[in-house]
């Protein structure tokens, strides 16, 4: 049953499912059965709904599993203060705890990245795979105070290369996580999240992340929108990751709302090609 409140939203029939973690009930897509659990993290602004077009193919062979981070999409919605690295980070190594998920494979965007990469920086041995898509592993990276003053749902579409191919109906799916001033608040506390001294909150965890980077060895692709960034992060976070894999798409940094069907076809020639 879809919550009051909620419309239904063409190309996300996907049934409601929640977990309780830290007090807050987190929703959460799960799809397919019988194959290894592919858990995929969203960033901000976005919710479950950017891999809406990704879940069905991978749930042909895959259990396909999309959480909401709490804030966003059909999450509770926390005081926001509570939006930190710790918390964030807390609740999706929770979520795969509650859930007993085995044996994984992380597809993760923006600050869905550092969430779980602090996972697996701690149980390495239970990941088999990763893909990464436009996310920051790093303590060095910021971005421009006129970009983050700018970020809202509305920046899905004004950052793609391709905004005609999103339409409006698309467009109110992303939006309507945030109905009122409080809700908003969310998206507007991330941009405060990136460390910029060894004391921030977030300094200690991304470090964290990024000292764990060189040990990796599992398989590992980055999918990348490199048409507004350019290549030098993406390739600095690729030569950190032994044997990792860099595909480069001409998109924006919301890469698999950008070119949906190239994304799609790299994702599933990874996990056919690794046999996982």
């Amino acid at each position: 049953m879809i919550r009051r409140g909620w419309p239904y939203f063409e190309g996300y029939p996907f049934p409601e499912r929640f977990v309780y973690l830290d007090g807050l009930k987190i929703h959460y897509v799960d799809e397919g059965y019988g194959g290894r659990p592919v858990l995929m993290v969203h960033g901000n602004p976005a919710w479950s709904y950017i891999w809406r077009r990704l879940v069905p193919p991978i749930s042909l062979g895959h259990r396909a599993l999309a959480l909401d981070l709490m804030g966003f999409g059909k999450s509770d919605k926390p005081n926001s203060n509570l939006h930190d690295f710790p918390h964030h980070a807390r609740i999706v190594s929770g979520f795969i705890e509650s859930l007993g998920l085995r044996n994984i494979v992380l597809i993760v965007h923006d600050w869905g990245g550092p969430f779980a990469m602090h996972y697996l920086a701690r149980h390495p041995e239970n990941v088999a795979g990763l893909i990464l898509m436009n996310t920051f592993l790093t303590t060095d990276y910021r971005i421009p105070p006129s970009v983050a003053s700018k970020i809202t749902p509305a920046i899905i579409k004004e950052a793609s290369v391709h905004p005609e191919k999103i339409t409006d109906a698309e467009m109110e799916a992303y939006w309507a996580p945030f109905q009122d001033d409080e809700s908003k608040k969310v998206y507007q506390m991330f941009p405060m999240m990136f460390p910029n001294s060894p004391t921030h909150p977030s300094f200690k965890p991304m470090r964290e992340v990024e000292q764990s980077l060189p040990h990796l060895k599992i398989p590992t692709m980055l999918v990348w929108g490199t048409a507004r960034s350019g290549t030098i992060y993406p390739e600095k976070i690729s030569k950190l990751i032994p044997g990792s894999k860099l595909c480069q798409v001409n998109a924006g940094h919301f890469v698999q709302e950008d070119a949906p069907e190239e994304v799609e076809k790299l994702v599933l020639n990874f996990l056919e090609e690794n046999s996982i």
